[in-house]
C-alpha cells in the first residue's frame, strides 16, 4: 500500500518526505514484529541483544565499552547502562581492562551465549520473509540505495 494512503495523507508531500515516511514506517513494522515475536518472549530488548550479538562474535577477552559503542546498531544507545542490565542478569561479565585501568572489558557469559543463540534462531525465522520479498538483484539495489542514504546522514553527524 502506498505510504500516503496508509497514513491517510491527502496533501502533497515535499521532496524526500514520502521516502522518509516510507523508511520510518517500514522500520516500525519490522521493529514491532521483532519485538513481539523475538525479543519480548526472551525478556531482552533489541539493544541488549545487539550487545550480546557483538560480544558473541568478538574476541574471547571481550570488548571495552568504547569498542562496543562503535559497533552497535542503535548509534545513540547508552551502552554502559545496557551492559549494567546484562551484567545484572549474568549475561555478561565485566572486568578491569589490563591495558587501560580506567576502562572495563565486557565479555559474554555461557548464559549470555545460550540466550543469544535462542534469540538468533527466533530472529532468523522472523526475518526470513524479508529475504523472500525481494529477488537478489532487488536486494542488492535496495542495500546500495540505503547505504548511500546512510553515508549522507553519517557525514552530517561528523
Amino acid at each position: 500500500m502506498d505510504v500516503k494512503q496508509e497514513l491517510k495523507i491527502s496533501k502533497a508531500l515535499g521532496p524526500g518526505q514520502e521516502l522518509a515516511l516510507s523508511i520510518l514506517l517500514t522500520r516500525e513494522y519490522v521493529s514491532h514484529i521483532q519485538e513481539r515475536e523475538v525479543f519480548e518472549p526472551e525478556h531482552v530488548s533489541s539493544q541488549q541483544y545487539n550487545i550480546l550479538r557483538i560480544l558473541r562474535g568478538g574476541p574471547t577477552e571481550g570488548y571495552m565499552i568504547k569498542e562496543l559503542r562503535s559497533r552497535v546498531i542503535y548509534r545513540f544507545a547508552d551502552v554502559p547502562r545496557l551492559v549494567n542490565r546484562l551484567q545484572a542478569q549474568k549475561l555478561v561479565q565485566r572486568t578491569i581492562c589490563p591495558h587501560d585501568k580506567r576502562g572495563s572489558m565486557v565479555r559474554i557469559t555461557e548464559r549470555g551465549l545460550a540466550l543469544e543463540a535462542r534469540v538468533r534462531e527466533r530472529l532468523d525465522t522472523v526475518i526470513e520473509p524479508m529475504d523472500r520479498a525481494l529477488n537478489a538483484e532487488e536486494r542488492a539495489q535496495l542495500l546500495s540505495l540505503l547505504e548511500r542514504l546512510r553515508d549522507d546522514y553519517r557525514e552530517r553527524l561528523d
